[in-house]
């Protein structure tokens, strides 16, 4: 971005106000009942930290038991122990009150239900992986000018068993008409992954996105993968395989996306690596990298395991450092040189970086900036950001049924890092 003639941060601030409060009245009129249904209860959640913890334990604790004989008693326990929780009110309250007293009696009956009324809860932001479900969501979200980024979840990969079937659903979600956009991560590729023996890591690494990324290359028209990040300790080894892979013959020219999380100080360095990367690949093949710019999803386990072993923790301290760092990604990927090279996602349902991002978007263009956000996490502000943007990218977690309980720690993990209090969605429900 041309620093001299773009206009003063002070006047973009006054822009991006002005755009975010736009946004939240077009929200709020297209706002429809369940919408509001779904809100309130939310903020019901969002409200109680007890009710939060319930939520956590039944994933952790009930859900992911096998015998369901085992799992009742927990479910059991766990309410005689809590009493229900404040956001299950009316008839959930009652059917969970009974389920926990009957448990012990009709575990055959109670887990079942209880599964069932779960994945109910949560069809909004966890979406089915069967072919016929996921492709009329898809065309209805297109009708609205929105795409899909799906994320297939499952349980964590242990063994190379596991990791090699992955890998193949992963290319054959590839094969399926209605996907024209995956994201990966390594972890679900590849098992037992060790920065101690960071070649051998690496190369396995490469031999199953390998699998992935020659899927996308196959596929008429080339489909879009793009490479989530995760733990901190996997940030060489992340940036490293998507580097080296799309440096190999066959891949050079494909248009392949990575993520970096603001709440590391490295994401800075790291973005200024990957434009490198992509401005001499675009010059040498015309392909485009995209980066997409989240805030970041590991804070509580980087927290722990930095409190475990006595270091200081790897992400910022602070949310302002973060939200800094975030605009600071932004400027940088947003440069005069990295045109045409680089293209960024704006990953964040805080409605001023949106404005922020689509105030950017006036100077530089549309094609350099997409706006992203989570799918069912707050469907009326989707809908007006992408009714003012004009497109939309939401990035979708699906899962096979025999999934669902994994799928469902997960969401659970990604609701509690959402709704914490400093952040914009807690006050929006």
């Amino acid at each position: 971005m041309d620093h001299v003639t773009r206009p003063g941060d002070g006047e973009l601030v006054a822009h991006a106000e002005e755009l975010a409060a736009g946004l939240m009245r077009s929200a709020g009129a297209l706002e429809t009942r369940v919408d509001r249904r779904r809100r309130r209860r939310i903020g019901s959640l969002v409200a109680d930290a007890a009710s939060r913890q319930f939520l956590i334990d039944l994933t952790d604790q009930v859900l992911r038991i096998g015998p369901r004989a085992r799992a009742a008693r927990r479910l059991h326990d766990l309410v005689a122990e809590r009493g229900a929780p404040k956001f299950a009110t009316g008839l959930d309250r009652l059917a969970l009150l009974a389920g926990a007293r009957l448990a012990g009696v009709a575990s055959w009956i109670v887990m079942p239900a209880a599964t069932a009324r779960l994945r109910r809860e949560f069809a909004p932001v966890v979406l089915p992986a069967g072919e016929r479900r996921l492709a009329r969501h898809v065309r209805r979200r297109r009708k609205a000018h929105i795409s899909i980024n799906v994320n297939l979840l499952g349980e964590a990969v242990l063994g190379e068993g596991e990791a090699q079937r992955r890998t193949a659903a992963i290319a054959e979600l590839l094969g399926r008409p209605e996907v024209d956009y995956v994201s990966v991560k390594i972890s679900s590729v590849c098992a037992q992954l060790d920065v101690v023996a960071y070649e051998d890591s690496l190369a396995r690494i490469l031999e199953r996105l390998r699998v992935v990324y020659r899927a996308a290359a196959a596929s008429q028209p080339e489909k879009f993968v793009n490479l989530d990040m995760e733990e901190y300790r996997d940030l060489d080894l992340t940036l490293d395989a998507f580097t080296r892979l799309l440096a190999e013959p066959g891949l050079e020219a494909l248009d392949a996306g990575i993520v970096l999380q603001a709440y590391l100080p490295d994401a800075a360095a790291a973005m200024e690596r990957l434009a490198a990367f992509a401005r001499r690949r675009h010059d040498d093949h015309g392909s485009v990298v995209k980066v997409r710019i989240v805030k970041g999803a590991n804070l509580a386990m980087e927290r722990v395991e930095a409190e475990l072993r006595g270091w200081p923790q790897a992400p910022f301290a602070t949310k302002a450092e973060v939200d800094a760092n975030y605009k600071r990604l932004l400027e940088t990927a947003l440069a005069p040189e990295n045109a045409g090279a680089l293209r960024v996602g704006v990953a964040s349902h805080n409605l001023f970086d949106v404005g922020w991002g689509l105030a950017l978007r006036e100077l530089v263009g549309p094609e350099r900036l997409e706006l992203e956000m989570l799918e069912g996490m707050a469907n009326p502000q989707a809908r007006a950001v992408a009714r003012l943007a004009g497109r939309l990218l939401l990035y979708a977690p699906i899962v096979y049924r025999k999934d669902f309980e994994s799928a469902v720690a997960y969401l659970v993990r990604r609701f509690d890092e959402n709704t914490s209090p400093d952040n914009f969605l807690s006050h929006l429900f």
